[in-house]
């Protein structure tokens, strides 16, 4: 059994506490902090609904919910912001305290990248208390990285691979809005992607970086652009504080990204994000080509959820953060296979006779 601090009681998660209700006896949420007030000193059942640690009352801040348990949990489950100068301190609070973390912030995927003394800070936080650290979710930390590999383990001599994903945002959490833009003009939006406000999806160049250093393919630049949508009709986006979004405002946008070679595009990836995508004819799906020895293409269809998907990444990603080797970890280093969440295993039932076509089998504890 594996406890954790749940840190972040918005949008990611109420859908985590969702995933541990149906699935993963191994893992005890036993603490939780939120910053909004109006959740202070609530219970989990009265903000999210969800009953098996329904009784876990939200506190302000790391230090009292450490103060109001009597064991030190194992994994601190970071769900707030994604942008490295507003979660840094967070993070190096939790590190500090000796609780392993699993971050859904998109900076945490690959923070080394560009964020060089953000990520020295963390490891050697993680490194001097014994413990780990991660960011991982749905992508970066699955959809453009981690499956793209694990496909790519059924073929050789990879020339090209792309990777394509529409999906449904509706819902999405405060966090993400800040960073992607949406509800904004198409001006302002615009304006914020000049001065670097508004980012889109962030991590993409280092799931790229990713996939070209397992594969060992050559490339020399990373370039991204965004193409958004408005719609001449109201949109809602799922979220309190937006609503229902009038006329005019970005209610999807579509980011690419792609890894080149001398201009010769090697890696790129696609992701479409809109409200209520079937009004715009938009399919949600994953889809992923691979031009290789033996070509592979995987298409999933409807896309993975978004926040749901990333819950459920975060969820599987608990207990192998709590047994990794100290320091920051990617997550592509730790087990694919993720988290078992049994409790019990198979064997073969001796009370029965097997025979040619039939095995009897029982569960043991």
């Amino acid at each position: 059994m594996k406890t954790a601090v749940l840190f972040g009681v918005g949008a990611m998660g109420g859908r985590l506490l969702r995933v541990l209700e149906a699935d993963y006896p191994c893992v005890e949420i036993v603490a939780a902090v939120d910053a909004d007030a109006a959740k202070i000193g609530r219970t989990l059942a009265d903000v999210t609904g969800y009953q098996r640690f329904g009784s876990v009352k939200i506190v302000g801040d790391l230090a009292s919910a450490l103060a109001g348990i009597s064991e030190k949990p194992d994994v601190l489950v970071h769900m707030t912001e994604s942008k490295p100068h507003l979660i840094k301190e967070q993070l190096l609070d939790a590190l500090n305290a000796g609780l392993n973390v699993v971050s859904a912030a998109e900076s945490m995927f690959y923070p080394g990248l560009r964020y060089g003394e953000f990520a020295e800070a963390l490891d050697s936080a993680a490194r001097a208390n014994g413990v780990s650290i991660t960011g991982t979710g749905i992508n970066p930390g699955f959809s453009y990285d981690v499956l793209p590999l694990v496909l790519a383990r059924g073929t050789s001599a990879v020339k090209r691979l792309t990777i394509h994903r529409c999906i449904d945002v509706t819902g999405t959490g405060p966090g993400d809005i800040e960073h992607v833009g949406y509800g904004l003009t198409p001006e302002e939006f615009n304006r914020r992607i000049a001065n670097g406000r508004v980012e889109g999806h962030m991590g993409a160049p280092e799931s790229l970086i990713r996939i070209a250093d397992a594969l060992n393919l050559e490339i020399d630049e990373i370039t991204e652009a965004w193409d958004l949508e408005t719609a001449d009709f109201e949109v809602d986006s799922g979220d309190p504080t937006l609503g229902i979004l009038p006329p005019g405002r970005v209610i999807g946008i579509t980011q690419r990204a792609r890894a080149l070679d001398q201009g010769r595009e090697v890696l790129s990836t696609s992701l479409a994000m809109y409200y209520q995508p079937e009004k715009f004819n938009l399919v949600e799906e994953d889809r992923i080509e691979i031009d290789g020895a033996m070509p592979v293409k995987m298409s999933i269809k409807p896309a993975m959820q978004s926040l749901f998907g990333a819950a459920n990444i975060m969820a599987n990603t608990i207990v192998p953060l709590a047994e990794a080797q100290p320091g920051l970890v990617s997550p592509l280093d730790l087990p694919t296979g993720g988290t078992v969440r049994g409790v019990s295993r198979y064997a073969v039932d001796p009370s029965r006779q097997a025979k040619p076509g039939y095995l009897p089998v029982t569960r043991r504890v």
